[in-house]
């Protein structure tokens, strides 16, 4: 029953999950004032890649961090 496994009853799958929470957070912190607006694109580009496979691990949860069609 892999299906019924999710952010909030699986650790294995929370820590996945967190991870990928914890490198987005880095890649807009790291942006500063002299980041050139290819650098900001490529952030939202690689915060969209993450959302993504935190999709593939649950759905629910990605759900709730773009709640919005990509």
């Amino acid at each position: 029953m892999l299906s019924n496994r999710n952010y909030y009853n699986c650790k294995l799958i929370k820590n996945r999950i967190d991870l990928y929470l914890y490198e987005m957070a880095q890649l807009f912190a790291n942006l500063g004032t002299d980041s050139t607006l290819e650098d900001i694109q490529a952030a939202y580009k690689k915060e969209n890649e993450m959302i993504d496979k935190i999709a593939e691990l649950d759905p629910a949860k990605a759900l709730s961090i773009r709640p919005y069609a990509n």
